[in-house]
């Protein structure tokens, strides 16, 4: 099927129908911790609470949209769910023994809550929009540890494909202009690129600086600029289109996925997806900036098959669901087309990612698992 044929399609995940196609598969589509908690079950209000990792969680409006719209996961596939339901449904991803699909209410509170009581249904909750906040610092000084890791010979990351969700991509940047790019995606427009749309729009080409810039004569050096990269492009931080960036980058034969964010909150579906994918994915993670303890069931950081990176300066968060702690006071790629200071959990986490690249390009036979095992006694000294 031709690129060219997504213009016609303008259904919510119209491109999704694209990818059934393309991938001949999957039909799909810095740290900051709420002020939303999780109460007791008699201390609920209706309708202001959904259920959350099999808890009622209270909404806080403040922090959270939500959407008319309800997440299901259930183990009926689409056309026996749509039979009990006599609703229009879209599927937004398969995992091992179940499926989501995404259905649209006028009272999504409401109706999710309906659901779960049925017993055909895993659960049901809102389609939620969160703020997604990066977690870098502004500071010059460039770690010379990590430049000489970045500035070794031989291998550059041959045969790996990496995506990074993130923000807008400025892959025109001098220093990424050469970069192989298999795949871009916006999965705010539903659309086959990954550029930035407006001056917001400056993480993600810090993030892709530090793994693919070029080696060549003028700019930085980044850890596997010989890596393929999947951009994409993902700043509303909805349920679902977070569902639909991961499924993206899987189906577009990801190997590693960094994500230098946290949502406020970790919702099931999100975790579910990740923790499916994790299985044959290194997924990466920064652990954040906010001095905390990362604690179970929180972020996307605390999900235990997820890589995550922190960072030796104070600020880090912390805790026994970080993976590997480093030194990060480096510089990248910036969307203006220049250069700047880039720090904090997010610029460590791609450094993280370029290395696993490095040692999968080597090490084909080897696991995720296996490489990130001897990776922490390079790193961590353990």
């Amino acid at each position: 099927m031709s690129f060219c044929r997504l213009g016609n399609l303008c259904s919510l995940f119209f491109r999704a129908y694209l990818f059934k196609s393309l991938f001949n598969g999957l039909f799909f589509c810095c740290v900051f911790f709420s002020g939303a908690v999780f109460s007791d079950v008699g201390t609920a209000t209706e309708p202001l609470f959904f259920n959350n990792f099999g808890k009622p969680f209270k909404v806080d409006n403040q922090s959270l949209t939500i959407m008319p719209e309800v997440i299901i996961k259930t183990k009926l596939d689409k056309a026996a769910l749509g039979a009990k339901l006599n609703k229009p449904l879209t599927q937004i991803a398969f995992l091992a023994k179940a499926n989501l699909f995404l259905i649209s209410s006028d009272d999504a509170l409401a109706y999710s809550k309906e659901l779960s009581n049925k017993d055909f249904i895993i659960y049901a909750q809102p389609n939620i929009s969160q703020t997604k906040v990066k977690n870098f610092t502004s500071k010059q000084n460039i770690n010379h540890q990590f430049e000489l890791i970045k500035n070794r010979p031989g291998n550059q990351g041959e045969g790996v494909n990496i995506a990074i969700i993130d923000d807008g991509f400025n892959l025109e940047h001098e220093d990424l202009r050469a970069t192989q790019v298999l795949f871009s995606y916006d999965a705010d427009l539903r659309a086959l690129a990954a550029s930035p749309r407006n001056k917001l729009d400056n993480h993600g080409t810090k993030v892709a600086g530090i793994i693919f810039a070029q080696k060549n004569s003028f700019g930085i050096n980044g850890i596997a600029p010989k890596a393929k990269l999947i951009a994409i492009r993902q700043t509303k931080n909805l349920t679902s289109d977070t569902v639909l960036a991961f499924t993206v980058a899987a189906k577009a034969g990801a190997h590693i996925i960094n994500c230098s964010w946290n949502s406020p909150i970790l919702l099931e579906p999100v975790y579910d997806v990740i923790k499916h994918l994790a299985k044959d994915i290194a997924i990466v993670f920064a652990a954040g900036n906010q001095r905390q303890e990362i604690k179970p069931y929180s972020i996307e950081a605390s999900i235990d098959e997820v890589i995550t990176v922190g960072v030796t300066q104070s600020y880090s968060n912390y805790g026994t669901m970080v993976d590997f702690v480093i030194p990060i006071d480096t510089t990248t790629t910036s969307s203006d087309g220049g250069y700047e200071a880039f720090n904090g959990t997010s610029a460590a986490a791609p450094i993280i990612s370029g290395l696993i690249a490095l040692k999968l390009s080597q090490k084909k036979n080897k696991s995720i698992k296996e490489i990130v095992d001897d990776m922490k006694k390079e790193i961590n000294g353990s």
